[in-house]
């Protein structure tokens, strides 16, 4: 999955790419001017919930498993957030 976010206020815009495998939730994240993808180690909570909405909304149209629902969710529970900025 993969979704662009905005530049608001002192925040770039910044494009998310997500990967569930394993059961694991794979983060990488490229601000507009970088070159390359990092992995955070902390995200803000507002990040975690549009990937809630994310793959919510591909389960709706079936293009996602029930258990990649259950994996974000259970993930965001466990991971440690900053808060929204």
């Amino acid at each position: 999955m993969e979704w662009t976010e905005k530049a608001e206020g002192d925040r770039p815009t910044t494009t998310y790419r997500v990967s569930l495998f394993s059961g694991v939730v794979h983060w990488q994240r490229k601000e507009k001017n970088a070159e390359k993808w990092e992995t955070p180690k902390l995200l803000p909570t507002d990040v975690w919930e549009r990937l809630i909405e994310e793959v919510d909304k591909r389960y709706q149209r079936r293009r996602a498993r029930h258990e990649d629902v259950l994996l974000v969710r259970s993930a965001f529970q466990k991971a440690p957030k900053l808060p929204p900025a």
